[in-house]
């Protein structure tokens, strides 16, 4: 079902400034004009920021420090019925009148992942008919709503340059450029791509990993390898087991000394502590003098009761003896846990040694260790291939059964073969030499073009129109106005400029409202012109001459700032709106 969405009024307003914007527009053509730096740019954006597109609020950062309230009147048709709504933004919320006057308010939407802002997107998404979704991080999400907005909207900035990049934040969904186009020109694309997606990725991963594991496995050292694979054989299998049996042995040992030490270590403290307790007993001072030889607090009680409980049970120099004796035994341990670390460490030298010197054919231990190595290896690769190979067979069927997708790519082909004809038309009217690579032709490959300057400026206005007529003749996507902003570059000469403006009115899409902006700088100092709106541009255009010259007719010329002015966006007195002001805060009461 395709619905179109036309633009009927903008209303700015602050009322801390008592300052205002206010604007009917044309259903057919608005021309927007005005000084460099005047607003042009700011009128299209706040189009787009009332409906929740924050992807524009930097944009907007200046006009946003008047703390301003946003309008927009707007007409949904669809099925030959017609349905007015109004949309209203202030720095926190978003209020929608609905054609039966119930009000719709969303509260906290600066954020594109709020609750509010994620409610938002879902209710304009369904008012629209825009049913788009994305693939981000493995999982499809409903598109956001600068993607609604993205086909219609070429932004001064780099959108004249950039083919998708009007917006900043679409790059970082997957696949986006293929999902984009197939929504908006109506291709079929229902299987689950992001299955399919990760089929091809697994596909080309084990493709890969064979031709790896191919290559590598047909190096000299392992074909050598396979040669002498078992001139070794018993040998080295009887000295793996003894050796195995050895290290553990060894193993266990090296722990077993390491503890008798720590235990030596302990010993040696506590004996420590008793000959000082054994020299210091009987001329220590208490009462807060001395101090404990173990503890190192202070002595505040008598020494005699300190000591008592311990003379009772062992007397300090039994103690003593005992300790002394514990170390002599300690340290027999520790020496014979050494000999026992030498003595096996030299039978494992001895008899590796023996091996390892040994020469069958001409052919060492060693080399042969590594021979087996690499034959362990080789064997292991050749597992890891077959293995492979299997499940690239059962994923290239799991892809093959995937129908949908050669309908896919068949649908697509038609439509870029629609695509180029009418590309090669636009950039023959726009005086542009033909390109002649696909990749700047084939509307699913295309991503920059090889031009710069005028060229390059000519030739993604001619993309950006055959995409715009593209979308209509496929007729299943919701339609908004085409909002071109700063359509000539400040270097354009006469024939290139007069060639431009011919193009844009000729080509201007018949189904939707355009908003087409142009700079012009107004000359007051012209006494004997009519108004100045009317007046003479001292700059090469003069955008009343180029609407009555090369634009249909309906058309409307807008002035920002009357053309004098820069930053003129809010220029308007509010006064002189009293009324819609009233209204427009009487839609933002509603809680």
């Amino acid at each position: 079902m395709k619905t179109t969405i036309t633009f009927d009024k903008l209303f700015v307003s602050s009322e801390s400034h008592n300052r205002c914007f206010s604007e009917e527009f044309s259903p057919s053509v608005n021309l927007i004009s005005g000084r460099n730096t005047s607003g042009k740019s700011s009128l299209i954006q706040s189009l787009m920021y009332t409906f929740g597109v924050n992807d524009v609020r930097e944009s907007l950062s200046e006009i946003l420090t008047y703390q301003p309230t946003f309008r927009v009147d707007f007409t949904i048709k669809s099925n030959q019925s017609t349905q007015e709504y109004c949309i209203v933004r202030d720095s926190k919320s978003i209020y929608i009148k609905e054609p039966k006057g119930r009000i719709i308010p969303f509260h906290g939407v600066n954020a594109d992942n709020s609750a509010e802002h994620v409610k938002l997107k879902d209710y304009i998404r369904d008012l629209v008919g825009f049913s788009l979704v994305l693939e981000q991080k493995g999982e499809l999400k409903s598109a956001p709503l600068e993607s609604m907005f993205l086909p219609y909207y070429i932004s001064q900035s780099v959108g004249w340059v950039y083919l998708r990049e009007s917006f900043s934040n679409l790059q970082y969904y997957r696949g986006f450029q293929e999902d984009y186009l197939d929504y908006y020109l109506g291709v079929s694309n229902s299987f689950d791509r992001v299955e399919h997606r990760n089929l091809s990725k697994e596909k080309d991963r084990l493709s890969n990993d064979i031709s790896n594991l191919k290559r590598y496995s047909k190096k000299s050292e392992f074909q050598f390898s396979n040669l002498v694979d078992e001139t070794f054989g018993i040998e080295a299998e009887e000295y793996v087991e003894k050796y195995v049996q050895k290290s553990s042995a060894l193993e266990e040992e090296r722990n077993k000394y390491i503890r008798l030490c720590n235990e030596l270590s302990l010993l040696q403290n506590h004996h420590k502590i008793l000959k000082r307790t054994k020299i210091n007993i009987k001329s220590q001072n208490y009462n807060d003098i001395d101090r404990c030889p173990a503890c190192t607090q202070i002595l505040s009680y008598s020494l005699e009761g300190l000591y008592s409980h311990y003379q009772k049970y062992n007397d300090t120099i039994e103690l003593e003896s005992h300790i002394t004796q514990k170390l002599i035994d300690k340290m027999s341990s520790i020496n014979t846990s050494k000999k026992n670390i030498d003595k096996i460490t030299t039978e494992i030298n001895d008899d590796y040694g023996v091996l390892l010197k040994k020469n069958i054919d001409g052919l060492t231990f060693s080399q042969w260790v590594e021979n087996k190595a690499n034959i362990t290896l080789y064997k292991k690769m050749q597992e890891d291939i077959s293995s492979y190979q299997k499940k690239l067979e059962e994923v290239k069927e799991s892809l093959a059964s995937m129908g949908t997708e050669q309908e896919t790519f068949s649908v697509r082909a038609l439509r870029e073969r629609t695509f180029r004809e009418i590309f090669t038309n636009y950039t023959g009217q726009l005086a542009l030499k033909p390109l002649t690579d696909p990749r700047y032709l084939d509307l699913y490959k295309i991503h920059s073009f090889p031009r710069q300057g005028v060229e390059l400026h000519k030739t993604v206005m001619a993309y950006h129109f055959s995409l715009n007529a593209m979308i209509e003749k496929a007729g299943v996507a919701h339609r908004f106005p085409f909002l071109l902003d700063a359509i000539l570059k400040e270097d354009i000469d006469k024939t290139n400029l007069e060639n431009i403006l011919s193009f844009v009115g000729k080509n201007l899409p018949n189904d939707t409202q355009t908003f087409v902006s142009i700079s012009e700088h107004i000359n007051d100092s012209d006494d004997n012109k009519e108004k100045a709106q009317d007046t003479k541009a001292i700059q090469t255009i003069r955008v009343k001459d180029a609407m009555n010259s090369y634009f249909p007719q309906g058309t409307k010329l807008i002035y920002i700032g009357c053309g004098k002015i820069e930053r003129g966006f809010l220029s308007q007195s509010l006064d002189n709106y009293s009324d819609l002001y009233n209204d427009t805060i009487e839609i933002t009461a509603i809680q």
